[in-house]
């Protein structure tokens, strides 16, 4: 009999403990990680959600940082929402521009209460490209048929008629001025500064752009990309403007381009590429966006290649105005 009692009781003992094990475990911090979707194409939007699970009220949560995100994702928009004191969640809006599958890694949470910090992280996600070109389709379209129009002879002999015509008026019939020796007055060449004609060039599309009415985003974003594509085709010696995104890309980095200016241009090429050559329609909001990186873009140009512009003015100085750089110099 003593023997079933004292089995029973450490029955209870290990019952007592599992409860006790199972409720910590039930009221200790966790993270829960969802995304909208399990594959992606270029240019697709989705969500990345993180739901945090508290045991008790903390100072201050930090929740990740997207620059640990993998860079072939841009950030669009980030939302909280306190669901109770116990519970916190944080939903980013994500666009993808890989061409690959993507992995999130394991991201940390920083919960900052009076006397300690705690770290918890989120699971790894891994999400599929999507190609949107079908698998094994290899074949090429008809090319169109080549139809050959008439010439129209007519415009041709009208117009030699009016060029004997006129050769007749000219040496026949036109009064011949006296001729008079004058020294040709010396041509000054103007001084030519890519920042001021990237920014009057931006200007112009700000001011002319009718996006809006006309949904012609294609022509936006080219006017973008061009402008920024001169700039360091005038500047750098680059030759930008035949050259594709990612051959432009490799070119500042060879040159040793300010990074600012060249996270700039990946960004605006990219959102360019995408609209003339994925079929992506952005939004209006989007399209101002890509604007704003381009301002963004000049007024690093503004401090980056000051230095630049100074060397190329004092050469310009030196070559077509010796004698009246002074004035130069003061008025430029």
């Amino acid at each position: 009999m003593n023997i079933i009692l004292s089995r029973l009781g450490t029955l209870r003992l290990f019952v007592l403990l599992t409860l006790l094990l199972w409720s910590a475990n039930l009221f200790a911090q966790s993270v829960q990680t969802r995304v909208s979707t399990d594959s992606l194409r270029i240019g697709d939007t989705f969500q990345y959600s993180l739901t945090l699970q508290l045991d008790k009220e903390y100072l201050d949560i930090q929740f990740p940082d997207t620059n640990s995100f993998p860079s072939s994702i841009d950030l669009i928009d980030r939302k909280q929402f306190k669901l109770s004191e116990f519970s916190d969640s944080l939903i980013y809006k994500l666009q993808f521009f890989g061409n690959q599958d993507l992995q999130i890694s394991s991201q940390p949470v920083t919960l900052y209460s009076a006397n300690d910090t705690t770290v918890i992280y989120t699971d790894p996600v891994v999400l599929r490209f999507k190609s949107i070109v079908a698998e094994g389709d290899t074949t090429f379209k008809p090319i169109k048929t080549i139809y050959a129009f008439p010439r129209t002879w007519w415009p041709w002999v009208l117009a030699a008629l009016l060029l004997v015509g006129f050769l007749l008026w000219w040496f026949n019939f036109r009064e011949r001025p006296q001729e008079i020796e004058t020294e040709p007055e010396p041509v000054t060449k103007p001084f030519y500064n890519p920042i001021k004609e990237l920014e009057k060039t931006l200007n112009a599309i700000k001011k002319n752009s009718k996006v809006a009415e006309t949904k012609n985003f294609k022509l936006f974003y080219s006017e973008i990309g061009d402008a920024i594509r001169t700039y360091f085709e005038e500047l750098y010696k680059i030759p930008a403007l035949e050259s594709t995104s990612s051959e432009l890309l490799r070119y500042l980095e060879a040159y040793g381009v300010d990074d600012t200016m060249t996270d700039k241009t990946r960004k605006v090429l990219r959102k360019a590429d995408l609209v003339k050559f994925a079929k992506f329609t952005p939004s209006l909001e989007d399209a101002w966006r890509t604007y704003a990186e381009a301002e963004e873009f000049l007024e690093r140009a503004k401090l980056a290649d000051s230095a630049r512009i100074s060397r190329l003015k004092a050469q310009y100085v030196e070559q077509f105005q010796p004698k009246s750089a002074k004035n130069v110099k003061e008025g430029a």
